[in-house]
């Protein structure tokens, strides 16, 4: 799955300027995605990073606080979103069935809402679009994203069992892809570092 990315800030105002605006975002869109990825349609594996403490409290759908420490048992592969982000509400069903594929192998899939509404923003649309199977997770203030470094949505992180190690996914992919689990699958099976 694809993505154009828009530039609708930048609206030129003659041809010359429209022109060279177009060849600038093509060439950004070519260079922000890896050529391998592009030639199968995979993403290339993110490099292993050490993963951060994850200390901020999110609020489960019954409005009881957790933290990412409750979830350390196992992997865990923590989605953060919003429902006014396009890209982000594209690869939520694929994320609903990567849970039910991944379940087997005990990774827990938690979508990370950092909607400012909360889980009363959140939980309707969710409902709305199907989503089931997942963890869900409320950060209105963003505390968690900002914690560990998000930068755009979607965000993707893979944290193997103890939470020692992350692996970071920025924008949308078809979670529930064979190529993508096998990935995720991968991952998870290296020793730590």
């Amino acid at each position: 799955m694809f993505y154009k990315r828009l530039l609708s800030i930048l609206q030129p105002k003659t041809r010359v300027l429209h022109a060279t605006v177009q060849a600038l975002a093509i060439s950004a869109m070519v260079l922000a995605v890896p050529m391998a990825a592009m030639a199968e349609g995979v993403p290339t594996p993110p490099d292993r990073e050490k993963a951060s403490p994850m200390l901020s409290q999110l609020v489960d759908e019954s409005g009881k606080d957790f933290t990412m420490a409750e979830l350390a048992e196992g992997p865990v592969l923590v989605n953060f979103w919003a429902t006014w982000c396009a890209p982000c509400i594209a690869e939520l069903p694929s994320l609903s069935r990567a849970a039910a594929a991944l379940a087997d192998d005990g990774v827990t899939v938690l979508l990370v809402s950092i909607d400012r509404g909360g889980a009363k923003k959140a939980l309707p649309f969710l409902k709305k679009h199907g989503v089931s199977g997942v963890k869900l997770g409320f950060d209105p203030r963003a505390k968690l994203s900002r914690e560990t470094g998000v930068r755009g949505l979607p965000t993707t992180l893979l944290l193997n069992a103890g939470q020692r190690d992350a692996w970071r996914f920025v924008g949308p992919f078809e979670w529930d892809e064979p190529a993508m689990l096998d990935i995720i699958r991968g991952l998870l099976a290296a020793p730590s570092g």
